[in-house]
């Protein structure tokens, strides 16, 4: 049972736990079975961690998920740097594994950040072909009929968009993780039914989340004629961009945030929609 590794290894480094000394420590391991959150086993793990004290020095682990999947985790430090990668043939079940995020199945991922020892870590995410299961963010999305409205985007679009288990051909974000924060910015999730643009703050110090986007709802179509030359330019306001949408803001307890959507944006053309997008 990993559970209590991952939460140590997964905290932010002025809540994790310190050793008191500074003695030099390795570690090598070959683990045939090893169970993380979410009831996610991996197995045939092999693992190579070095550190000094509360510093991580090296970090290197293979392993296979429930799905035969490969998941492959390296964290190196050196000259005041130091950089972490991940990689898995299976999203959804190396982050349930961590603890991450849970309502995702399946896919690809890579995950690559570096920075100074001392200071946050920059990098990006980026993971294809996936699902996004039984979600609440999205169900609420879909079915919120915002202040001043007297239509959710369901109606507004007059179709009922199932969100119960969505396909998506692509997620990607830029990160910056720093300690007790998370930031995204130029983040897109899109598939053939539902696309998203979103950027701001995960979560701070505060366990505060202020998040804001553009949902679109059957972004196939959408994108369509955002690629087209004419339409592109004159509608599509750029390739992750669809025709119809709404923008709409997250914000306040990060575990439960409060969504508002703004009504001035459920029909409002691509290129006049970033007006009325939150600031």
């Amino acid at each position: 049972d990993a559970r209590s590794l991952i939460k140590q290894f997964t905290s932010d480094v002025d809540t994790a736990t310190k050793a008191t000394g500074s003695d030099a420590i390795s570690v090598s391991a070959d683990v045939n079975s090893l169970t993380g959150f979410h009831n996610e086993t991996l197995s045939n793990l092999k693992l190579d961690y070095s550190a000094a004290g509360s510093r991580v020095n090296g970090l290197k682990v293979s392993a296979t998920a429930s799905s035969g999947a490969a998941i492959s985790i390296s964290n190196a430090t050196g000259a005041g740097r130091r950089a972490l990668n991940v990689t898995s043939a299976d999203a959804g079940a190396i982050l349930r594994f961590l603890n991450i995020y849970e309502h995702m199945e399946g896919g690809s991922i890579t995950l690559a950040l570096a920075g100074a020892s001392d200071g946050p870590m920059k990098g990006q995410v980026d993971s294809h072909n996936f699902f996004v299961v039984n979600e609440p963010k999205l169900a609420s999305l879909v079915s919120t009929t915002p202040a001043g409205d007297s239509r959710s985007l369901n109606e507004a679009v007059k179709a009922n968009i199932d969100t119960s288990r969505v396909k998506f051909e692509r997620g990607f974000s830029e990160i910056e993780k720093g300690a007790g924060y998370l930031k995204l910015a130029n983040g897109v999730l899109r598939g053939p039914r539902i696309g998203t643009t979103f950027q701001g703050t995960l979560y701070d110090q505060n366990n505060k989340m202020d998040m804001t986007g553009t949902f679109m709802p059957v972004y196939g179509i959408n994108r369509i004629f955002g690629e087209l030359p004419l339409f592109g330019a004159l509608l599509g306001n750029g390739r992750d961009r669809g025709l119809i949408g709404v923008t709409y803001r997250l914000r306040g307890d990060a575990n439960k945030p409060k969504l508002d959507v703004n009504p001035l944006s459920v029909i409002a053309p691509g290129i006049f929609r970033s007006i009325f997008e939150y600031r």
